[in-house]
């Protein structure tokens, strides 16, 4: 886990009836993005696994990820071709990052890990996904702990279409200045 730099709390605002997304350093506004992008069915309160909503409340913002080689204070790593985030409900690695490898790794997060083979019916293969994990940031919706069915899979990403599954998304550049602005502190996110 990355500190919180002593004084210096950090909030991003995701209005979904504006479609904005405000950065807040101290309480005190530093930058708003137009036209960000929420689940194709809205937000909700109740979220369920495949329901295309993005989950209502306030969440830390754990770490970054994507194929884009980055240099960054921020925790991020770069996919490849053998990590997964788990969606099926039935599977022990429900809504966690996966590594396939038969060497074990440890990782920061509760909900990261490895496994030695695939032992689920259904996961985002992440490096599939070419333009909205170019870079993301993982939403820590269910996560601690981690409810079946509750949903999976939240991020903020890059924009690809008008709406997505349940994440919130903006364009790239955006992404990069987001990721930029968090530097080493930690931050956490209202979605209304």
């Amino acid at each position: 886990m990355h500190k919180q730099e002593q004084g210096n709390k950090k909030k991003i605002i995701a209005n979904s009836k504006e479609k904005t997304l405000s950065l807040y350093e101290n309480e005190k506004l530093q930058q708003t993005f137009k036209n960000v992008c929420f689940g194709k069915n809205g937000v909700t309160k109740t979220k369920n696994e495949g329901d295309g909503c993005t989950p209502l409340g306030t969440f830390p913002i754990d770490f970054a990820f994507g194929t884009e080689i980055l240099k960054t204070s921020y925790p991020y790593y770069e996919l490849k071709d053998n990590i997964y985030w788990v969606s099926d409900p039935n599977s022990p690695y429900y809504n966690k990052w996966i590594e396939v490898s038969k060497n074990e790794k440890t990782y920061s997060y509760s909900y990261m890990s490895t496994c030695k083979k695939i032992d689920w019916q259904e996961a985002e293969h992440l490096i599939d996904y070419k333009i909205q994990y170019q870079l993301a940031l993982v939403i820590a919706y269910n996560v601690n702990p981690i409810q079946k069915n509750k949903g999976s899979a939240i991020f903020l990403h890059v924009k690809n279409k008008e709406y997505t599954a349940g994440c919130i998304a903006v364009n790239k550049e955006e992404m990069l200045t987001i990721i930029k602005w968090l530097e080493n502190s930690s931050a956490v996110i209202e979605i209304s």
